[in-house]
């Protein structure tokens, strides 16, 4: 065998192709950290023509009449608050008909205003009647089932989101679960950070941040989970000032009245005085405008509710008497989305190599005949520098350093006496014959015992250990033919394929 063909040659070249391997692969995830962290792009110019998708008026000749609140359900259909009719209307994603229900009038689960519609996973909705301060609760089949009464604080709007449900009130936000029972809130009336003034809806993203359109203080205010504000987007009017856009006194808001997040990291802020849609990141940074005022598809005539879903947008065009529906003006989808999960795409991608690592190798066990079979062979050092990392007593330990010429990288190994005298007994051996086996043993993974002593080498096959004897070791190494697989184990010479990827001779 060549000597570029040795074991040692061969790990070299192994562990020479895995740190490739590892560049590549550290390349691929930086490159894929790289593109995951990059905000999503938006086009610079007005994208309102290219993402509108179509309208919907009604059905069957029965049309829409100002429309205040929509929301997607669990499956894509659109679920409308037709305020003016008293209903709630549902439509499938490509605005096709599909039911509408609720019975108009003033008793507890009747429709007097239904001003917001919430739609849970489990196909119940939540539809809020601002003017009879409460919340009728439907079955997914679409029928009333209990009124939840709000005398002292009248709801405005509602939203489900991470498994509880937002109320938007005249001072606040209530969050409670779906069975409607009160868990928390954020109920104060003011102009100060974290409070509120007819806050018009409510949006939450994936990570918990709640976003209020705090309508009569002209702001979007972002709340974390541990409850403390983390920015906020325009400001209340000053005392005794009337509505006017300003940019140098940071009025940016008509009304903010209601508001929608996506899976990308963008929020949609319904302005409805100026008939138009805010787009800001999730960081609370203005990123463009859509629509503006008119009745033309893709632009608002006082606008009110919205909601996203699937890369949709829907918006309640109130004044127009219709629900629009737009694609996300983004030109790369779910960058940000995506980027939480970044850390566990890495972790993925990195668990092939852990696997590689901490896979078990070939471990090989140096006996007292081993030793002196080397320490007898004057060209022996061919056979030294194949040999890599092996197990032994550190009486062979020893042994092995007082051979000239002789460094090899031992691992002593101590175990128990008990064993080692036990396999004595068994087998007729020396102690520290019966120690190397001790050591075979106590390992995991594939063992070979490298001995020259026919009385070891038959203990060795009868405890189930591979055996491989020294003149085989420097056949292979100084460019021999290996020999044939052991007819008793079948366990092929040491010439390194034997490793099987872990430590070698």
């Amino acid at each position: 065998m060549p000597a570029s063909n040795s074991p040692l040659s061969r790990s070299a070249i192994r562990y020479t192709i895995i740190a490739l391997v590892l560049l590549l692969l550290l390349g691929g995830l930086t490159a894929l950290y790289i593109a995951l962290s990059q905000p999503p792009r938006v086009t610079e110019e007005g994208s309102q023509d290219r993402n509108y998708l179509f309208s919907v008026y009604g059905f069957n000749g029965d049309l829409l009449r100002r429309p205040s609140g929509v929301a997607f359900g669990p499956n894509g259909d659109m679920y409308v608050a037709d305020t003016g009719k008293r209903r709630i209307v549902v439509f499938d994603r490509t605005g096709a008909f599909i039911a509408n229900y609720g019975d108009a009038g003033d008793q507890p689960l009747q429709l007097w205003e239904p001003l917001s519609v919430a739609v849970a996973p489990d196909g119940r909705s939540f539809v809020v009647d601002k003017s009879k301060s409460k919340i009728v609760v439907f079955d997914a089949q679409r029928r009333a089932v209990r009124s939840i009464a709000m005398a002292e604080e009248a709801p405005i709007s509602a939203r489900v989101a991470n498994g509880s449900l937002f109320v938007t009130t005249e001072s606040g936000v209530l969050i409670s679960n779906l069975d409607g029972e009160l868990q928390t809130g954020y109920v104060k009336r003011g102009k100060a950070k974290g409070e509120f003034d007819r806050p018009g809806a409510v949006a939450v993203d994936a990570e918990g941040t709640l976003y209020v359109a705090d309508s009569l203080n002209y702001r979007i205010q972002a709340i974390g989970r541990d409850g403390k504000v983390k920015w906020t987007y325009g400001k209340p009017l000053a005392a005794g000032a009337a509505m006017k856009l300003d940019t140098e006194t940071g009025q940016t808001f008509g009304l903010p009245a209601s508001i929608a997040v996506d899976t990308n990291g963008y929020l949609y802020v319904v302005d409805g005085l100026n008939s138009e849609i805010d787009v800001l990141d999730t960081n609370g940074e203005f990123v463009e405008k859509i629509g503006d005022i008119g009745h033309d598809d893709g632009k608002f005539y006082y606008p009110d509710g919205i909601d996203y879903a699937d890369g949709r947008l829907a918006i309640a065009d109130k004044y127009n008497d219709r629900i629009q529906v737009f694609s996300v003006p983004t030109a790369t989808l779910g960058a940000a989305g995506w980027l939480p999960y970044a850390p566990w795409v890495l972790l993925l991608a990195l668990l092939p190599l852990l696997l590689l690592f901490l896979r078990r190798g070939t471990r090989y066990v140096v006996t007292p005949a081993f030793v002196a079979a080397v320490a007898d062979d004057p060209q022996r050092d061919e056979v030294v520098k194949a040999l890599r990392r092996v197990f032994a007593t550190e009486q062979v330990v020893e042994a092995g350093s007082a051979i000239e010429g002789l460094k090899l990288s031992w691992v002593a190994r101590q175990v128990d006496v008990a064993v080692i005298d036990g396999l004595a007994d068994r087998f007729g051996l020396e102690s520290d014959e019966a120690a190397a086996l001790a050591i075979a043993t106590s390992l995991r993974g594939k063992r070979v015992v490298l001995t020259d002593a026919e009385d070891v080498r038959k203990a060795a096959l009868e405890l189930g250990l591979a055996v491989v004897g020294y003149d085989e070791v420097a056949t292979a190494v100084r460019g021999g033919k290996p020999g044939e697989p052991d007819a008793t184990t079948g366990e092929e010479p040491a010439n390194g394929d034997s490793t099987d990827g872990g430590d070698e001779l």
